[in-house]
Protein backbone atom coordinates (compact mmCIF):
# COMPACT_ATOMS: atom_id res chain seq x y z
CA UNK A 1 0.00 0.00 0.00
CA UNK A 2 1.13 3.50 -0.83
CA UNK A 3 0.51 6.63 1.37
CA UNK A 4 -0.90 9.17 -0.85
CA UNK A 5 -0.47 12.44 0.08
CA UNK A 6 -1.76 15.54 -0.37
CA UNK A 7 -0.66 18.25 -2.29
CA UNK A 8 -1.61 21.98 -1.17
CA UNK A 9 -1.16 25.06 -3.52
CA UNK A 10 1.05 27.43 -3.03
CA UNK A 11 -1.29 30.03 -1.67
CA UNK A 12 -1.40 27.67 0.99
CA UNK A 13 1.95 27.69 2.14
CA UNK A 14 2.74 31.22 1.87
CA UNK A 15 0.95 34.62 2.60
CA UNK A 16 2.06 36.12 -0.66
CA UNK A 17 3.67 34.41 -3.68
CA UNK A 18 6.81 36.39 -4.41
CA UNK A 19 9.04 36.34 -8.24
CA UNK A 20 11.40 33.77 -6.50
CA UNK A 21 8.67 31.33 -5.86
CA UNK A 22 8.44 27.92 -7.54
CA UNK A 23 12.29 28.54 -9.06
CA UNK A 24 15.06 25.73 -8.22
CA UNK A 25 17.06 27.26 -5.04
CA UNK A 26 19.85 25.15 -7.04
CA UNK A 27 19.50 27.65 -10.13
CA UNK A 28 18.93 30.35 -7.91
CA UNK A 29 21.68 30.57 -5.95
CA UNK A 30 24.21 29.34 -8.37
CA UNK A 31 26.76 32.05 -9.38
CA UNK A 32 28.72 30.21 -12.10
CA UNK A 33 25.56 30.48 -14.06
CA UNK A 34 25.00 33.79 -14.24
CA UNK A 35 26.49 36.40 -16.74
CA UNK A 36 28.82 33.77 -17.68
CA UNK A 37 28.22 34.34 -21.73
CA UNK A 38 27.63 38.31 -21.23
CA UNK A 39 31.28 37.84 -19.94
CA UNK A 40 32.74 36.38 -22.73
CA UNK A 41 31.17 38.55 -25.29
CA UNK A 42 32.83 41.71 -23.13
CA UNK A 43 35.74 40.15 -23.32
CA UNK A 44 35.67 39.68 -27.18
CA UNK A 45 34.70 43.17 -27.92
CA UNK A 46 37.35 44.43 -25.63
CA UNK A 47 39.97 42.36 -27.61
CA UNK A 48 38.08 43.10 -31.18
CA UNK A 49 38.60 47.18 -30.30
CA UNK A 50 41.97 46.85 -29.32
CA UNK A 51 42.92 44.96 -32.79
CA UNK A 52 40.89 47.11 -34.98
CA UNK A 53 42.62 50.78 -33.30
CA UNK A 54 45.75 49.35 -33.76
CA UNK A 55 45.28 48.46 -37.26
CA UNK A 56 43.54 51.07 -38.64
CA UNK A 57 45.58 53.27 -36.60
CA UNK A 58 49.09 52.26 -38.12
CA UNK A 59 48.53 49.56 -41.03
CA UNK A 60 46.07 50.74 -43.26
CA UNK A 61 47.09 52.79 -46.16
CA UNK A 62 44.30 55.19 -46.50
CA UNK A 63 44.96 58.62 -44.58
CA UNK A 64 40.65 58.42 -43.69
CA UNK A 65 41.24 55.21 -42.46
CA UNK A 66 43.66 56.06 -40.04
CA UNK A 67 42.38 58.85 -38.83
CA UNK A 68 39.17 56.90 -37.52
CA UNK A 69 38.68 56.16 -33.88
CA UNK A 70 37.18 52.79 -32.41
CA UNK A 71 34.48 54.35 -30.27
CA UNK A 72 32.73 50.65 -29.12
CA UNK A 73 31.94 47.23 -30.16
CA UNK A 74 29.11 45.25 -29.25
CA UNK A 75 28.12 42.07 -30.14
CA UNK A 76 24.60 42.59 -32.61
CA UNK A 77 22.81 40.46 -31.85
CA UNK A 78 25.56 38.19 -30.48
CA UNK A 79 29.39 37.37 -30.53
CA UNK A 80 28.90 36.10 -33.83
CA UNK A 81 28.05 39.81 -35.65
CA UNK A 82 29.88 42.81 -34.13
CA UNK A 83 28.95 46.36 -34.41
CA UNK A 84 31.74 48.30 -34.62
CA UNK A 85 30.86 52.31 -34.02
CA UNK A 86 33.50 54.31 -35.34
CA UNK A 87 34.56 58.44 -35.86
CA UNK A 88 36.66 60.48 -37.30
CA UNK A 89 39.46 61.91 -35.24
CA UNK A 90 39.97 65.33 -37.26
CA UNK A 91 37.72 67.54 -36.92
CA UNK A 92 38.13 69.69 -40.01
CA UNK A 93 37.59 66.18 -42.14
CA UNK A 94 34.19 66.65 -44.15
CA UNK A 95 34.13 63.08 -45.17
CA UNK A 96 31.15 61.94 -45.49
CA UNK A 97 29.97 58.63 -43.62
CA UNK A 98 28.87 56.91 -46.90
CA UNK A 99 32.12 57.15 -47.83
CA UNK A 100 33.81 56.28 -44.93
CA UNK A 101 31.53 53.25 -45.17
CA UNK A 102 32.51 52.27 -48.52
CA UNK A 103 36.47 52.41 -47.42
CA UNK A 104 35.98 50.17 -44.36
CA UNK A 105 34.06 47.86 -46.56
CA UNK A 106 37.07 47.22 -49.20
CA UNK A 107 39.19 46.21 -46.14
CA UNK A 108 36.99 44.26 -44.35
CA UNK A 109 38.65 40.85 -45.01
CA UNK A 110 41.92 42.54 -44.01
CA UNK A 111 40.25 43.88 -40.79
CA UNK A 112 38.78 40.58 -40.09
CA UNK A 113 41.70 38.64 -40.93
CA UNK A 114 43.86 40.98 -38.35
CA UNK A 115 41.26 39.98 -35.63
CA UNK A 116 41.28 36.23 -36.54
CA UNK A 117 44.73 36.09 -35.38
CA UNK A 118 44.35 38.28 -32.36
CA UNK A 119 41.67 36.30 -30.76
CA UNK A 120 41.14 32.42 -30.15
CA UNK A 121 38.05 31.86 -31.93
CA UNK A 122 37.26 29.08 -33.91
CA UNK A 123 35.00 31.46 -36.13
CA UNK A 124 35.89 34.61 -36.84
CA UNK A 125 33.08 37.80 -35.93
CA UNK A 126 31.42 39.28 -38.55
CA UNK A 127 32.24 43.44 -38.59
CA UNK A 128 29.30 45.49 -39.10
CA UNK A 129 30.24 49.15 -39.04
CA UNK A 130 28.56 52.49 -38.00
CA UNK A 131 30.31 55.84 -38.66
CA UNK A 132 29.48 58.72 -36.06
CA UNK A 133 30.46 62.08 -37.17
CA UNK A 134 30.51 64.76 -34.18
CA UNK A 135 28.74 68.21 -35.20
CA UNK A 136 31.09 71.10 -33.53
CA UNK A 137 29.33 72.16 -30.29
CA UNK A 138 29.98 76.02 -30.30
CA UNK A 139 30.64 77.63 -27.11
CA UNK A 140 27.96 81.01 -26.37
CA UNK A 141 29.18 83.96 -27.29
CA UNK A 142 31.02 86.21 -25.34
CA UNK A 143 28.02 89.05 -26.30
CA UNK A 144 25.49 86.82 -24.50
CA UNK A 145 27.31 87.44 -20.57
CA UNK A 146 27.71 90.79 -21.02
CA UNK A 147 24.15 91.27 -20.53
CA UNK A 148 23.90 91.29 -16.80
CA UNK A 149 24.24 94.74 -15.78
CA UNK A 150 26.40 96.12 -12.73
CA UNK A 151 24.77 98.19 -10.08
CA UNK A 152 26.26 100.36 -7.92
Amino acid sequence: MSKRRRHSKPQDLCGQLGPDDAVDPREFFDRRSRGRGDRKARQLCRQVSQTLSYVLSGECDDDTLRSLYVESVDPAPDASRLLVTVSNLDKDDDTPAIDILTKLTAVTGKLRSEVAASISRRKTPELIFNVVQHDDITAPHADESDDVEETE
